[in-house]
């Protein structure tokens, strides 16, 4: 491999795993909104999924981490589908669905960064059993530890219903907050907001407040970690 090979710069790859009625379609807008805004190149794929609870729908997505300003006319090639072990950010509303994603070997430990949810919407097979057939939490929270080289869990579900809005609004929030992509806070909530500096709407204004609890509970995460690294 030559030194110029070598150093070119990668694609950041992220997938989002939403619920059906989650928003999921309309995160990876945004985020892919985001980019355009701040002139990097992005790209995104979905694999919908088969019901409301029978799978996720998985959104990939991929931005180069250079401006288009910076690449002399050149353009990046993308991927169309996640490779196992190169994950950069994993994104999940559900904690079940976060360790399935896990299960098909797509988070490293020595290179993805995990963000799920800790709240719960029992899939159909936990449901039948006459006893109790969830899942055991403490388990799922185990192999995402394992299987991340850094991980935000936080309660998804909670802070959705607190700003009265959708999930997809917090999970926003949470990605701007990762650091992984190289946009201010400021260009994600223009995103929300439809246009620079505009009102917001109803529905603008509690997709913001949705954003902020996001964005807040990762950057309290990340400076725990700081501190106890120090």
């Amino acid at each position: 491999m030559t030194s110029t090979m070598h150093h070119t710069p990668q694609p950041v790859s992220v997938l989002l795993c939403a619920l059906g009625g989650e928003g999921g379609g309309v995160l990876a807008e945004w985020l892919v909104d985001a980019a355009r805004r701040a002139g990097y190149p992005a790209q995104a794929t979905s694999i919908p999924g088969v019901a409301q609870r029978t799978g996720a729908t998985t959104y990939y997505l991929e931005f180069f981490p250079v401006p288009l300003a910076a690449l002399g006319g050149r353009r990046p090639v993308f991927g169309l589908n996640p490779l196992p072990g190169r994950l950069d950010l994993l994104v999940s509303s559900e904690l079940l669905e976060t360790v399935r994603q896990i299960g098909n070997g797509l988070a490293a430990a020595t290179h993805t960064r995990v963000i799920t949810s800790s709240s719960r919407t029992l899939t159909t097979a936990e449901k039948m059993p006459l006893g109790d057939g969830r899942q055991d939490d403490a388990a799922l929270l185990s192999l995402v530890r394992q299987h991340s080289q850094q991980h935000h869990v936080l309660d998804m579900a909670q802070l959705t219903r607190e700003a009265g809005t959708v999930v997809s609004a917090v999970m926003l929030g949470c990605v701007a907050a990762s650091g992984v992509l190289p946009f201010g806070r400021d260009v994600y909530e223009d995103v929300v907001r439809g246009e620079p500096a505009a009102t917001p709407g109803k529905a603008a204004q509690a997709s913001l407040r949705g954003f902020g609890l996001g964005f807040d509970a990762v950057m309290r995460q990340r400076e725990q970690t700081r501190l106890v690294t120090e």
